[in-house]
């Protein structure tokens, strides 16, 4: 009699338990194990346990953009809880290998995965209209009948986390979203363009060098400059900026006009700080481009849970981008996760396989229990 009221409790509790733990730390260490066995051993130890996803494409506008997207299903069931990823500037868009195979690992995990390959963060530039198109996808997913009446969430990477934040406080749609997630995004492309001229970032409010990578020093500032609206003006800044790093080394021509001269100004600031004022003084219509891309700006107004995760080591944003975020309150919870073993967007940083037991036990658990919460949220 006993061991059958023990049986009926455990059944019970596990009940009670699968939705809010049981299945979320289950799933999580599915993406776990599927991405660093992959990563570590090129064999994917979830795939002796998981069935093989259905991946498929199509072809879909969103904001009057058409675009390439991907979808992963679950080679299981016919409903699953849902999930937009939104890449970073890589060139390989939806076929980046590390992007396929997060999704991959979410499908195993038992997610239902879109991935639009957004042109404009591919190509690296700073559209204006970003967050209502990426808005617009998301609606696109929470109408797919596989998702009915299951939580729908999004996670950005790099440059799309901080488009895909920005988007989250502005946008109807993911202000409705059973979370938003990060992967080594930015929080203020002020603090960030500053970050990246000055090779500096704010570590507990003092200035520290930062070596951002090599692509960085010179794409951001030219996304920057993308945004002043006089072509011969613009020319001239890109020039100057190719020219020396991604930094302006000269004053401004006394021809150029008011908007190219003082992002020209803005960008040759050797001192942070510096930097910093004279990005908020730029003219307002350029103003308006950093301020509607920026997670700060709208940060009080998100809703959803947020989940962000970024590696201490960062050379593409800076980790300070993500510790002021998790110091300031908006209208839901921040989970903010600080890693040694991711590499930016990559699963591996460089020395990584050769460190020891410690360093693994810890970073992985530190993941599974992110990876548990954030897939807690999402259903």
């Amino acid at each position: 009699m006993r061991r059958r009221v023990a049986l009926a409790l455990l059944v019970v509790a596990i009940a009670i338990l699968w939705r809010p733990l049981i299945r979320p730390v289950g799933s999580g260490a599915i993406l776990v194990a599927d991405i660093y066995s992959s990563a570590l051993w090129d064999r994917n130890v979830a795939a002796y346990v998981t069935p093989l996803p259905q991946v498929t494409g199509t072809r879909e506008s969103f904001g009057g953009i058409e675009m390439r997207v991907t979808w992963w299903r679950p080679g299981w069931g016919d409903r699953h809880p849902a999930l937009m990823m939104v890449n970073g500037a890589t060139a390989l868009g939806n076929d980046d290998p590390e992007t396929m195979r997060l999704a991959e690992a979410l499908a195993r995990a038992g997610y239902l995965v879109m991935l639009p390959e957004f042109p404009f963060i591919q190509e690296g530039n700073l559209e204006p209209r970003a967050p209502a198109i990426i808005d617009a996808a998301f609606a696109r997913l929470q109408a797919v009948p596989d998702a009915r009446e299951m939580p729908v969430g999004a996670f950005g990477f790099s440059v799309g986390g901080g488009m895909l934040l920005a988007a989250a406080g502005q946008d109807e749609g993911l202000r409705r979203a059973a979370y938003v997630g990060a992967l080594g995004a930015y929080y203020d492309i002020d603090t960030y363009l500053a970050s990246v001229v000055t090779r500096t970032q704010l570590v507990d409010g003092l200035p520290a060098l930062w070596d951002p990578d090599e692509v960085v020093r010179l794409r951001l500032p030219l996304a920057a400059a993308a945004v002043v609206t006089d072509p011969h003006d613009r020319t001239l800044l890109e020039e100057e900026l190719r020219a020396h790093d991604g930094r302006t080394e000269s004053d401004p021509p006394v021809q150029i006009g008011t908007e190219a001269g003082s992002l020209w100004r803005a960008l040759g600031a050797d001192d942070y700080d510096v930097a910093l004022a004279r990005l908020r003084g730029l003219p307002p219509a350029m103003r308006k481009v950093f301020d509607d891309l920026s997670p700060r700006s709208s940060w009080a107004d998100i809703r959803a849970p947020v989940f962000w995760l970024h590696d201490v080591g960062d050379r593409f944003e800076p980790v300070s981008e993500a510790e002021t975020a998790a110091a300031t309150p908006h209208d839901g919870p921040t989970h903010f996760q600080r890693t040694a073993l991711l590499s930016h967007a990559a699963a591996l940083g460089a020395g990584a396989k050769e460190k020891g037991l410690d360093f693994w036990a810890t970073e992985l658990s530190g993941l599974l229990v992110f990876a548990a919460g954030a897939l807690g949220a999402g259903g």
